[in-house]
């Protein structure tokens, strides 16, 4: 396949000290291969998974159980060859080269063919698809047998050995439980023929331990290269509030949102859970385009056994489920969690702090971001004073405008009653003084989107006077406006500033 699809250069690769003697000039024997079959052996502890099913098992595009494999890695020789550091640790044959961008990844996960099924690996990967480099070699045709020879050459000369030969079977990473995860980085390596050539190396060595898949058709090659390494989480669990932190070379892909008291529903696997609270939301992604959906989760975990968290659900949220949660209700929430619950995987846990404190977390996990809100559990702290109407009188008498406490229900304009006392000395002032008219401003914080502010704002001021004309005030005395976020009183970055923003104005029209 010629490379019509060419992206941004790989990274340079590192040749193989031993690809130039003459010994690559002839392939290895395929009787050094292992058979497709692995003897049994105990499976080795494989990484975290959300599994999707009710049973826990892996299943293919048709819904079939996947064996997975286990493998004996002490069966694979130890290599002495010097090696690059860097994967891939070999050289394309000339002419060949990536077809479309490399995909590189810190830490992720690939299920490599083995036997029936599929071995899980973990650690850094490379993958891409290879074919023709037309910058290098503009006149040269894909050739499936040179490339093969080329690269059984160069990986049984670095001391790796064959450990499995047969079809791709393309459907087992089709299934619900891989297509995101596969899709969003190793995608190359095998979106080809159910029955494609395939071939899978080992190279073990003193420090180090690679796997290889190359999926060999007669138009190109899918690889996926993973270096088999222990987890090490580099993010931490930390005391202050929100508590979680992105792993390294990760970052808040939208600016992070905090609201001093709210409410998000948790689903526990059979109802949701209403936790009122501080709130935090985020989306989080890998800078350079290297997102791995795995060690997003790796670190989640980590992060909260770190706390000594419960984890209260693994999987995708049902479909009858999610839908029952109102946009209204899922809309501030959505840069963490979008809108879609039953489409990724959730992972959700409860912290139980030795403080006494309470921290629910939901986790989104897909293969291009991810994003999570945590609730620090508490009941309602009131910071709204209650103003007379000779209160209000005077203050509009000297500075021509007075902010009032009105509660509303979460990104609605329906009041709360426990704004009734605050309206009902409103309404004392509108009766004392049949002259006064006033215009009754809302005002919002600089959370949510500009429009999205004001149109909440205008709303919230037409339900104070709708409040107030149901009493009857005359209409033509009040005028509702919204101003959403575009006229702050204090600093939208801090908790108590955001507070004064949020606020409903009476102001005295002349």
């Amino acid at each position: 396949m010629r490379s019509m699809m060419l992206a941004t250069a790989c990274a340079t690769v590192l040749v193989l000290s031993a690809c130039g003697s003459k010994d690559t000039e002839t392939p290895p024997a395929a009787t050094d291969a292992a058979p497709t079959e692995t003897p049994a052996m105990p499976a080795p502890d494989a990484p975290t998974s959300a599994s999707g099913t009710a049973d826990g098992q892996l299943r293919d595009k048709q819904g079939n159980p996947i064996p997975l494999v286990p493998f004996d890695l002490a069966s694979v020789p130890v290599s002495t060859q010097p090696l690059g550091s860097e994967l891939p640790f070999f050289s394309m044959p000339t002419g060949y080269g990536p077809v479309n961008r490399v995909e590189k990844r810190a830490y992720a996960r690939f299920p490599f063919r083995l036997g029936d099924g599929l071995h899980w690996v973990e650690g850094p990967s490379w993958s891409t698809r290879i074919g023709i480099d037309d910058d290098v070699a503009p006149d040269k045709e894909y050739s499936a047998l040179e490339l093969r020879r080329n690269l059984e050459a160069v990986l049984e000369q670095a001391g790796a050995r064959k450990v499995f030969e047969g079809p791709l079977k393309r459907d087992l990473y089709y299934g619900e439980q891989l297509e995101d995860e596969i899709g969003g980085g190793f995608i190359d390596a095998v979106n080809m023929g159910e029955d494609t050539p395939t071939l899978v190396y080992v190279l073990r060595q003193a420090d180090r331990t690679v796997w290889i898949q190359m999926a060999m058709d007669g138009y190109s090659t899918g690889m996926a290269i993973v270096e088999e390494r222990p987890f090490v989480a580099t993010a931490r669990w930390q005391d202050a509030f929100p508590h979680l932190v992105p792993p390294t070379n990760y970052e808040d892909g939208n600016r992070p949102k905090q609201r001093d008291f709210d409410a998000y529903p948790f689903w526990t696997g059979t109802a949701f859970e209403n936790v009122e609270g501080k709130t935090y939301v985020a989306s989080i992604k890998a800078k350079e385009g290297q997102h791995s959906m795995h060690e997003v989760r790796r670190n989640l975990e980590a992060m909260m056994a770190e706390a000594g968290a419960t984890k209260v659900f693994d999987g995708r949220i049902p479909k009858e489920a999610a839908e029952s949660i109102t946009f209204e209700q899922k809309s501030p929430y959505s840069d963490g969690t979008s809108f879609g619950w039953e489409g990724y995987d959730s992972l959700i846990y409860r912290a139980d702090l030795p403080d006494g404190r309470q921290v629910w977390v939901h986790a989104r996990l897909e293969y291009l971001s991810a994003g999570w809100v945590v609730v620090e559990r508490k009941g309602l702290v009131q910071t709204a004073a209650l103003l007379p109407a000779d209160a209000l009188k005077k203050q509009l008498d000297t500075s021509g405008r007075v902010a009032i406490q009105v509660n509303f229900a979460t990104d609605k304009a329906d009041i709360l009653p426990d704004s009734k006392p605050q309206l009902d000395q409103v309404l004392a002032l509108l009766k004392q003084d049949p002259s006064l008219s006033l215009s009754v401003e809302g005002h919002t914080d600089n959370t949510g989107t500009v429009e999205r502010n004001r149109t909440l704002s205008t709303a919230r001021a037409t339900s104070v006077v709708s409040a107030l004309t149901g009493q009857g005030i005359e209409a033509k005395r009040l005028t509702p406006a919204g101003f959403g976020q575009d006229k702050p009183v204090a600093d939208n970055g801090t908790d108590a500033g955001r507070a004064k923003n949020r606020r409903v104005e009476l102001v005295k029209k002349s």
